[in-house]
């Protein structure tokens, strides 16, 4: 029998922990920059920083649709319970790092378990939540996100100058361990509305179907306004507004945090437009144009004169993709259901590991050189790209073959 609505929600709010470690674990570094860059003991450089999201991004990316397929075919519990062990030994390894190479060998080992992360939040929206609730379900996991990465600016600043930086690694890791048996316990307790059927997972019917490929190609243009602010907005109040680690840890807390408020605002319209009759995918899309037009006006951040404002602007950009982000990782689950979810999410999973890959070490480049105007003009105009495609592509069409 399916739960309970409430114990529906309960279950999914204590799922979101993973995406609270998951970025914890992953954003730590992004304070870390400018720690080191200030201390002799680990030399650092932007171009190095882009290269870490380079390597992070790769293994992210290829790794991303074995993980979706790892965590269907072996269930969701199992699945996840592995991959939370794995990331979180892997966070605890950076703390032994004495090199760059070091530094690299281990951020490519994370990116490669923490792939599995958003295709098991998916999977979770499609087992216990309804069609019109799973965007809001993706607004609470990316409530995961945005805490997690507001987090961890302050959890870097405060081992690094009170106690040593190597200890914010070895902390999260530790969190991560012990969210394990919380979940194996909840799980238990209260099991899913729609379990998945022992039905083999056809693939190739999958990687065939033009709306994947549309909803990849979608992500790897959009997201790389999520990419931006997720990694740089530290370093842009440093860079920009010559503000030092702590004082800018401060202001960008305040960034991923809007990223929840973006992402329920995305989730509760699309809930609203499929309760007046559209279909959910119908309603992802329209949310996704709304969020494109607005989003073109992240351009004119670099004119906004104070730290505050800086922060007020990129607040609202992250808002604005959020939203966008939360209805767009919607629609593998409403395209391919709950068995199917893990596997379809892990594809656009693999375009943003993908695209950030390719993108991180320019990006590096460009504002070592030139500063952050040129990437924000240039990646304004890409959610709007990003939704023609959707339009073109993303069409309703029968599953069952699939």
């Amino acid at each position: 029998m399916g739960s309970s609505i409430s114990l529906r929600w309960v279950a999914v709010t204590i799922f979101v922990l993973t995406s609270v470690l998951n970025y914890l674990d992953r954003f730590l570094l992004a304070t870390m920059v400018d720690i080191w860059r200030a201390k002799p003991e680990f030399p650092f450089s932007y171009s190095d920083y882009g290269a870490t999201l380079a390597v992070f991004g790769i293994t992210y990316a290829i790794a991303a649709p074995f993980m979706g397929l790892f965590i269907d075919r072996v269930g969701l519990n199992k699945g996840i319970s592995i991959s939370v062990a794995l990331w979180s030994l892997v966070s605890m390894s950076h703390g032994f790092v004495h090199s760059f190479n070091g530094l690299l060998l281990c951020r490519g080992a994370l990116g490669a378990v923490e792939a599995s992360g958003i295709s098991a939040a998916g999977k979770v929206g499609g087992m216990y939540l309804l069609p019109k609730e799973r965007a809001v379900g993706a607004a609470m996991s990316q409530l995961g996100l945005s805490v997690g990465a507001g987090l961890a600016p302050a959890f870097a600043v405060y081992f690094a100058y009170q106690h040593n930086w190597r200890w914010a690694f070895y902390a999260a890791g530790i969190l991560g361990l012990l969210w394990i048996p919380l979940w194996l316990a909840t799980s238990k307790a209260i099991p899913p509305s729609a379990p998945p059927t022992e039905e083999k997972l056809n693939t190739s019917g999958m990687l065939a179907d033009p709306r994947l490929w549309g909803l990849m190609m979608a992500t790897a243009l959009s997201m790389t306004f999520y990419a931006l602010w997720t990694n740089w907005a530290p370093v842009y109040l440093v860079r920009v507004h010559h503000l030092t680690p702590p004082e800018a840890s401060h202001y960008s807390w305040a960034v991923p945090l809007c990223g929840y408020l973006g992402a329920f605002l995305g989730g509760t319209l699309s809930w609203r437009l499929v309760g007046k009759g559209m279909t959910p995918v119908e309603a992802r899309k329209r949310v996704c144009f709304f969020c494109a037009v607005i989003l073109l006006a992240s351009a004119f951040i670099p004119l906004l004169p104070t730290p505050l404002l800086a922060t007020i602007g990129m607040s609202l950009s992250y808002l604005l993709i959020s939203a966008w982000s939360a209805n767009l990782y919607t629609l593998p689950v409403d395209i391919y259901g709950a068995d199917r979810a893990a596997f379809g999410v892990s594809g656009l999973v693999f375009a943003y590991g993908l695209m950030s890959a390719i993108v991180s070490r320019p990006i590096g480049q460009t504002i070592e050189k030139y500063g952050f105007q040129p990437v924000l003009t240039s990646f304004a105009l890409l959610p709007l790209l990003a939704y023609i495609i959707l339009r073109v592509m993303v069409q309703k069409r029968p599953t069952r073959d699939i």
